[in-house]
C-alpha cells in the first residue's frame, strides 16, 4: 500500500537558494507533508523572496551575524540540523546549488541516513577555489545525494565523470527558470523601477558579491566600471549592492559619487527581472543571472575567472572576463552598441519542478517500505 504522506524537508540559506527552491516547494505543496528550514544568513534578502513566492518557513535558525565566517556557519548549521532532523524526521531533504547551507544540511542528513535530493546538481568549474567555497560544496553535495537533479546535459556529464551512478541522475532543467516564469506571470514590478528604466540612457545591470572577488579583484572591477561610466555618460549602471560590508564599503567608496552609477539597496526579485529585461548588457558574478539573461536576449559579462555555466558561453550569450579591468572595458565597448541577441530558453522550459516532483514520488515509493 502506498504511503499516504511523505515528509519532505526543504533547506534554504540564501536568496538564490530560496528563489530556485520556491517553485519546487510550491509544486510539492498539498501533495507531500512539506516543511521549510531557513538558516537565514541574510534575513531581509530572504524575507523578500519568501513573501514574493508566498512561502512559509517552519524553522528559522537565525544564524546571521555581521561578517560571519565559514567556521561559524558550518558549526551552527550542523548543530541546528541535528535538532531539526530529530524533530521532523523527514523521509527526504531537498537542498539547492552550492551554498555552505546545502553542503552541511546534506552532511547532517547523511549522518541520519536520510536521502538527499540536490536541485541544480552537476555544475563544475573543476577548480576547487573558483568559486570558493562553492565548487567543493556542490561536489560534496552531489556525492551525498540519492537524487541529483541536473539542469542540463552538460551537468549530467560532469556527474558521470565524477563517478555518480547514472541511476541517481535526472536532467530536469533549471528551477530558476521556473521561478522566473512564475514571477513574470504573477508578480508585477514596482512603479519606482519602471520609472528607473524610462529614460534615454542605455541600462547596464551590475551585480557582484562573490567571496572570491573580495578585496583587490572587486576594486579592479569597480575601477573598470567607473572608467566606463565616466567615458559613456549615455549609459546608466544600475547596481543593487549586496549588504555584505566587504562589498558595500568599496562600492560606496569607489562608485558612490559617479552620476551615472546608481547604487541601490538590493532589488526585489520582480524588480531585478524588470531591470534585466530592459538592460543592454549585464556585468555579473551571479549564477542565476547567467541563466536568466539569455531568456531576454541580454549579453553577459561574467566577472569570474571560470564559470560552471558553459552553455551560455558556447551559445554566445556570455563571456568570462574575470576581474581584469582592460578585458571588462574591451568587452563593454565592443558590445554596447550591438542589438540584443534572440531570446533563448537555454537553461530550461519552466517545467523542472513538475519533473522533480514526479521523480521524487517514484523514488520514495520504491525507497520507503509501505
Amino acid at each position: 500500500m502506498r504511503k499516504k504522506s511523505y515528509r519532505v524537508l526543504f533547506v534554504i540559506g540564501t536568496r538564490p537558494d530560496a528563489i530556485k527552491l520556491a517553485p519546487v516547494i510550491r509544486e510539492f505543496r498539498g501533495k507531500f507533508l512539506s516543511r521549510v528550514v531557513a538558516t537565514t544568513q541574510h534575513r531581509e534578502l530572504l524575507k523578500e523572496v519568501i513573501e514574493v513566492f508566498r512561502l512559509q518557513v517552519h524553522v528559522d535558525f537565525n544564524l546571521m551575524k555581521e561578517n560571519q565566517d565559514l567556521f561559524y556557519l558550518t558549526s551552527g548549521i550542523l548543530s541546528r540540523m541535528r535538532e531539526t532532523l530529530e524533530e521532523i524526521k523527514p523521509d527526504i531533504i531537498f537542498v539547492q546549488g552550492d551554498t555552505t547551507t546545502s553542503f552541511i544540511a546534506s552532511l547532517a542528513a547523511f549522518y541520519f541516513k536520510i536521502p538527499v535530493a540536490h536541485v541544480e546538481a552537476g555544475l563544475r568549474t573543476h577548480d576547487p577555489y573558483a568559486p570558493y567555497p562553492e565548487e567543493m560544496n556542490r561536489v560534496f553535495v552531489d556525492h551525498l545525494s540519492s537524487l541529483c537533479f541536473a539542469p542540463t546535459p552538460q551537468a549530467k556529464e560532469n556527474l558521470l565523470k565524477d563517478g555518480i551512478p547514472e541511476e541517481r541522475i535526472h536532467v530536469v532543467g533549471n528551477t530558476g527558470i521556473d521561478a522566473m516564469f512564475w514571477v513574470l506571470e504573477n508578480v508585477p514590478p514596482g512603479e519606482e523601477v519602471k520609472e528607473l528604466v524610462k529614460g534615454d540612457k542605455k541600462i547596464v545591470l551590475l551585480t557582484v558579491h562573490r567571496r572570491e572577488n573580495f578585496g583587490e579583484p572587486l576594486r579592479e572591477i569597480f575601477r573598470a566600471v567607473r572608467e566606463i561610466a565616466e567615458e559613456r555618460r549615455d549609459v546608466l549602471f544600475v547596481y543593487p549592492v549586496h549588504p555584505n560590508p566587504n562589498v558595500k564599503r568599496p562600492a560606496e567608496e569607489m562608485l558612490g559619487n559617479v552620476e551615472n552609477i546608481l547604487l541601490l539597496t538590493p532589488l526585489s526579485y520582480p524588480d531585478l527581472l524588470y531591470v534585466l529585461k530592459h538592460s543592454s548588457l549585464v556585468l555579473t558574478d551571479s549564477g542565476g543571472i547567467q541563466e536568466e539573461a539569455p531568456y531576454f536576449g541580454v549579453r553577459i559579462g561574467v566577472l569570474r575567472e571560470k564559470t560552471e555555466r558553459p552553455e551560455g558561453v558556447k551559445a554566445g550569450y556570455a563571456r568570462v572576463l574575470g576581474s581584469d579591468r582592460e578585458r571588462i572595458k574591451e568587452w563593454f565597448f565592443e558590445l554596447i552598441e550591438k542589438p540584443s541577441l534572440p531570446p533563448s530558453s537555454l537553461y530550461g522550459d519552466g517545467k523542472a519542478s513538475e519533473r522533480i516532483r514526479r521523480i521524487t514520488e517514484v523514488f520514495l515509493e520504491s525507497f520507503i517500505p509501505s
